[in-house]
């Protein structure tokens, strides 16, 4: 069951929907026979949309039944039954800290929309999967995930961060990788996601700092200037190697090598964080508020011209 609440500005709203981690929990646990419902849970089925259109690794419905029979095709339920009091008490927890963390993590990424944006998003508390993705409106969070269950405050902070991707990708939709012909179709795809991923991970920064919450390997990244800088030169090297062979066709080698790179280091993220967090000390917030409806391409020249003064 859904329940919806007004996240400040009228209009904002965000429901809860814990159901996915719930059937779970009973098919696995007590032994009920709700397969059915479980994959036809709109919390998997956002999962599975999202792999689709996403994921180099494909997970389909076939892999979620799999692994709700033992098998582990993706969804890692080995250790429901072990960890089920765990979850008992999340799911407990969140169900009543509701209003608090819209209050202090769901409004967190208006301060980097515009304006005008009227925040809607219904998010999905599910077990196995990814850790977090937001796609079409919604937000699926794993509380299996290692870092939410030793700390639920990383999951509330993740939260922050995936509802920044449902109001950017409001502005801004994602190609479909799969659909790119050229590397300059992939060379648009990483300044789009440095700059979704990067605005996402500043989102909850200032947050973070506040709360001492940087244990996240992205914030230790950012605070190490050594570390942060030898992201930077990686990823400069990457655009450099784009731009060089804008007209070449592309092929799931050069796909995976360049996406690798940037997800598995962790460039999208700290990067494209590093980017906005200069652009918005020199202008401000409103800046970047700004240039969340423009082109990936004028943060990035913001940025370049930032370097030139």
């Amino acid at each position: 069951m859904k329940k919806r609440f007004e996240s400040g500005n009228s209009g904002n709203q965000i429901s809860f929907d814990y159901s996915g981690a719930e059937l779970v929990v009973e098919k696995l646990v007590k032994k009920r026979n709700n397969i059915s419902k479980i994959l036809n849970n709109p919390g998997y089925n956002k999962i599975l949309e999202h792999s689709r259109k996403y994921s180099s690794n494909l997970l389909k419905q076939k892999n979620l039944l799999n692994s709700l029979n033992g098998k582990n095709e993706g969804f890692d339920f080995s250790k429901v039954v072990e960890r089920k009091d765990k979850y008992y008490e999340m799911l407990n927890y969140l169900k009543k800290e509701e209003l608090k963390i819209i209050e202090h993590y769901g409004k967190l990424c208006l301060k980097y929309l515009p304006d005008e944006y009227q925040q809607n998003a219904v998010i999905y508390y599910v077990i196995g999967g990814y850790n977090g993705i937001a796609f079409d409106q919604s937000v699926c969070l794993n509380i299996d995930y290692k870092q939410f269950r030793e700390n639920i405050n990383e999951l509330k902070l993740y939260l922050a961060h995936e509802l920044f991707h449902v109001g950017f990708e409001h502005y801004q939709k994602l190609p479909d990788i799969h659909k790119a012909k050229k590397i300059r179709d992939l060379k648009e795809f990483v300044l789009l996601l440095t700059m979704n991923e990067g605005l996402a991970t500043l989102c909850p920064y200032y947050k973070r700092m506040e709360m001492g919450e940087i244990s996240d390997r992205d914030y230790q990244i950012l605070l190490d200037p050594i570390e942060l800088n030898s992201k930077i030169k990686q990823f400069n090297e990457i655009i450099y190697y784009l731009d060089m062979n804008l007209d070449r066709d592309l092929n799931d080698e050069i796909i995976g090598d360049v996406l690798g790179q940037c997800s598995t280091d962790r460039l999208f993220y700290v990067v494209g964080c590093h980017i906005g967090f200069k652009i918005e000390d020199k202008f401000g917030n409103d800046k970047i508020k700004q240039m969340v409806k423009r082109r990936p391409e004028d943060f990035f020249n913001q940025y370049y011209q930032l370097l030139k003064d």
